[in-house]
């Protein structure tokens, strides 16, 4: 498998928080547009519906202290890597470059 850059996981963005339990994903800043992100901890695509729920929950949180309770969507089109499951909290004015 060629490198995957969410699978590695460096840590030189804001990190909000790992999780192990239920299952295994971090959220953090976003190198490339800087804004939040839930990365599933396992390389593949697709999450069952009750991961893809708990992330996009997790990532609400941290998204609402940041964007406002009104100020953000979530983002699952996964852009630049997409065999690697992640969704973004993009603030409501964020434009795509």
């Amino acid at each position: 498998m060629a490198k995957c850059d969410l699978c590695e996981l460096k840590q030189y963005t804001q990190w909000y928080c790992r999780f192990d339990y239920p299952f295994p994903f971090t959220i953090l800043d976003c190198d490339s547009c800087d804004t939040p992100m839930a990365v599933l901890g396992e390389h593949r695509a697709a999450p069952t519906e009750d991961e893809r729920l708990f992330m996009t929950e997790a990532l609400s949180l941290i998204a609402r202290k940041k964007y406002g309770d009104d100020g953000f969507v979530i983002d699952g089109v996964m852009r630049q890597i997409p065999d690697h499951c992640h969704i973004h909290a993009r603030p409501i004015r964020w434009r795509m470059s």
